[in-house]
């Protein structure tokens, strides 16, 4: 692992809060000047700062990952994204504990004159549902999303100086309230992004399917067999899978669908008929930080900008 990375999980796996924000951003900034970057902060509102590195005007390619960190599901979420089955199916299955409590709490206090009294119950679901939109930080994010983040960071550590203006790095806030932040990131660049690849790491850390969820334009463009070939050849003689695959067919949920060329890169598991899915995020379970992803990841990405 590097040292970068050791760091990010060591001292800034938490980064919901503005002071949070700010000791990552101090970090990042004071890091990367080591190797001779300037971090730029683009606030777009009090508590919203993406953090970027280069000129997207001059860039070729913009790699993303958002920064922010989720509230606490208090159970470990799947996504899965195969298909639309599986996305919706997934989507069921994060709300089971809503089901099971309600059941539990209606059997527990059912009184067969009375019934059972619903105000508890609707006050428990009300207070959880506010703590999956806004409430206390998940403090363990290891792959949602510091392995995007150290993705970034090993990127450009070891990005050779002849393809630095080719690239323009950009960590994105506020993703898990919305993809805020790259949204405000598309308005403001927009004139310079419309036929530049935009790839996006988030959860590239608990799987070893490394797979490319691409846009109809990414796929129809020169740079899709760039970024292919780059991958395979970054994962040669490695048990990791490498995955290409369709944005319109595989619902993976992220900051690269604001992009018209959106690439969005996610390490996924696989069950038989279910398809390919992450998990344990949004959880304390959120631990599993596979260095390996992390530098085939970055092999790829220092492949592909050489041959753009």
């Amino acid at each position: 692992m590097k040292e970068s990375s050791a760091v990010l999980l060591g001292k800034f796996q938490i980064r919901k809060t503005a002071t949070q924000k700010l000791y990552f951003a101090t970090w990042l900034k004071k890091h990367l000047a080591k190797f001779g970057y300037d971090v730029k902060t683009e606030a777009y509102a009090k508590n919203g700062k993406n953090l970027v590195v280069g000129d997207v005007k001059k860039a070729k390619v913009i790699l993303g990952a958002h920064y922010d960190t989720a509230p606490s599901a208090l159970f470990p979420v799947i996504m899965g994204f195969s298909n639309w089955i599986s996305f919706i199916i997934s989507q069921f299955i994060t709300v089971i504990p809503f089901f099971v409590i309600s059941f539990l709490y209606t059997f527990l206090t059912y009184d067969a004159l009375r019934g059972s009294n619903p105000i508890p119950l609707l006050l428990f679901l009300l207070l959880y549902t506010v703590q999956l939109m806004v409430g206390f930080a998940n403090k363990n994010t290891a792959n949602d999303n510091t392995s995007g983040v150290a993705t970034l960071i090993s990127i450009l550590e070891e990005l050779p100086e002849k393809d630095r203006d080719k690239v323009c790095v950009v960590f994105f806030d506020q993703e898990e309230l919305g993809l805020i932040g790259s949204y405000k990131y598309r308005v403001y660049h927009k004139e310079y992004i419309t036929d530049k690849p935009m790839i996006n790491f988030d959860c590239v850390s608990d799987g070893d399917n490394l797979t490319f969820v691409m846009k109809k334009k990414f796929r129809r463009s020169n740079y899709r067999d760039l970024l292919e070939k780059s991958a395979v050849n970054a994962t040669q003689g490695s048990r990791k899978k490498i995955r290409f695959c369709k944005a319109s067919t595989n619902i993976y949920m992220s900051d690269q669908l604001l992009f018209p060329m959106g690439v969005g890169v996610v390490a996924a598991k696989k069950l038989p008929l279910f398809g390919y899915y992450i998990n344990r995020i949004h959880s304390s379970a959120d631990t599993r930080f596979d260095a390996e992803n992390i530098r085939m990841l970055t092999q790829t990405i220092l492949s592909f900008a050489d041959s753009i």
